[in-house]
């Protein structure tokens, strides 16, 4: 069921929810709107024993966000605590596809349209076989997305501790930066002698052998083996491989060798300077850049950009955007994200999925419902850009289980712009980070014209974790039912098209 199609009262978007106690059912002397529809009965003929926390408070004021001071409901086993699962009266949510889908956009270009002959509301097409979403949060196996799990909460369903690692799930450690970003980078010139000779000749004398560079870079496949390549360059010829590449080479052709050569960490700096200083700023760089990454990754490209420009990259931020978007990227440099490696709470997720919920009603800091403004458009980002994605993803769950809407949808529908845009690509990180980047990479060649920078820039930073890369393509595939490949080669020419070809197929 659309969001659209919801009616208002209990849950729906014409007023917020009545507040929920630990067994999923108003507290006594609750009001309910005008209008709305009745709430069921308890199965017992009466409510249990009501638990007075902050969720809500009978005759006081207008609730308020929850308290995370105050001492919460008991926990229950999981999935308990949620809304009544819905009545015969009750609209029906529809979990019709298992991948986590994306809501219908308008034709001129926003996030995430569908492609031709695609289905309508409800999926950007079924998932890759046997795969779980990327962020490792979601449905049992075979389950849909947002369906309860089939029985209590329990390590072998929803592991909290100690979780596995999913395909494409990268996950270094509490505290550990991710390949490419350790200072200094790891490198061993010795096992790469021989590709640092080919490349030497391959730009020595007369003419540039195109096909050398495009099959020697394309094989180097890690941050480890191309800052080797690097520093071989170096000590056995005496130049800068970056420096000889840009003299020798030129376009968008030499702009992709270059993001390859620089390897994951100067890349992003490089890419992060372009956007803020190039004219019109590029809103989706600064997204894929500063947001959702971890503390240890984060603070190598603060450093990175300031050896590199001389520049503090908190102040470009501010001198470049404005307003409530300044103070939202702002608020993502200046604070620790919790780590990859952070166990999941489903309790914090509950909380946090109401908390998002009263905001988005305007409910909590004017206490008036239906007013929405820049204090609670601050709860939501804030209560999301500090969460890893695992958990962003539990929050999402947690949302749709207890409203019968997607998080992602009502984010759509109460924000515009550039802030919207950057919490879209936080939430559906969590949601299905495979599924966001496919879309990115579609978003960055629909339309009339290629954005070839974006594009250069998101395979590349994507083809550097290779497990999540395969996934990348397989949900394209599935998406838009065609292989990631033939699209760039369809969108890209010479040795530009053959560079970026051997990337995404190597």
């Amino acid at each position: 069921m659309s969001y659209q199609q919801y009616p208002g009262g209990y849950g729906g978007p014409g007023g917020q929810p009545p507040p929920q106690n630990q067994y999923g059912y108003p507290p006594p002397n609750y009001a309910q709107p005008q209008g709305a529809p009745p709430v069921p009965p308890h199965p017992s003929g009466f409510p249990p024993a009501q638990n007075q926390g902050s969720y809500y408070q009978p005759g006081g004021s207008a609730n308020t966000y929850f308290d995370p001071n105050s001492a919460p409901p008991p926990p229950g086993p999981y999935g308990q605590g949620y809304a009544p699962s819905p009545q015969p009266n009750y609209p029906q949510p529809d979990y019709s596809n298992n991948r986590a889908s994306y809501p219908q956009q308008p034709q001129n270009g926003g996030y995430g349209a569908y492609p031709p002959n695609q289905q309508g509301p409800g999926g950007y097409g079924p998932p890759p076989p046997q795969q779980q979403p990327f962020g490792g949060y979601g449905g049992p196996p075979n389950a849909p997305y947002g369906a309860p799990p089939p029985g209590p909460y329990n390590n072998s369903q929803y592991p909290p501790q100690n979780r596995p690692q999913f395909p494409g799930q990268f996950q270094p450690g509490f505290g550990v930066p991710s390949p490419g970003y350790e200072e200094p980078p790891q490198c061993n010139p010795m096992q790469y002698g021989q590709q640092a000779d080919e490349l030497r000749r391959a730009m020595k004398g007369f003419g540039t052998d195109e096909a050398t560079l495009i099959r020697v870079l394309a094989q180097l496949q890690t941050p480890f083996a191309i800052y080797s390549v690097q520093r071989a360059f170096s000590q056995r010829h005496g130049r800068e491989l970056l420096t000889d590449l840009k003299k020798e080479t030129s376009g968008n052709f030499r702009e992709t060798l270059l993001s390859v050569a620089r390897g994951p960490l100067l890349e992003e700096v490089h890419a992060i300077h372009d956007a803020i200083h190039r004219p019109g700023t590029t809103e989706s760089v600064l997204n894929d850049v500063l947001l959702c990454r971890s503390p240890p990754d984060l603070d190598a490209i603060k450093k990175a950009y300031t050896r590199t420009f001389s520049r503090d990259l908190e102040a470009d931020v501010r001198g470049d955007l404005s307003l409530k978007t300044e103070t939202m990227f702002v608020f993502a440099l200046g604070n620790r994200r919790a780590d990859e490696s952070a166990p999941v709470d489903i309790a914090q997720a509950e909380k946090d999925a109401y908390n998002i919920q009263m905001a988005i009603e305007g409910v909590g800091t004017s206490g008036i419902s239906g007013v929405f403004g820049g204090a609670h458009q601050e709860a939501v980002y804030s209560t999301i850009l500090l969460k890893n994605d695992a958990q962003i993803g539990a929050i999402a769950h947690s949302y749709e289980r207890m409203y019968n809407r997607r998080l992602d949808v009502m984010i759509e529908k109460k924000f515009s712009g550039h802030m919207q845009q950057a919490l879209l690509y936080a939430v559906r990180g969590g949601m299905d980070k495979a599924l966001r980047d496919a879309v990115l990479l579609e978003d960055a060649m629909k339309g009339l014209g290629t954005r070839d920078s974006l594009l250069i820039h998101r395979i590349v930073k994507y083809r550097w974790n290779k497990a999540h890369f395969d996934n990348v393509k397989r949900a394209y595939k599935e998406t838009y039912r065609r292989n990631l490949e033939d699209r760039v080669h369809g969108e890209t020419s010479g040795d530009y098209r053959k560079f970026l070809t051997a990337l995404v197929m190597s």
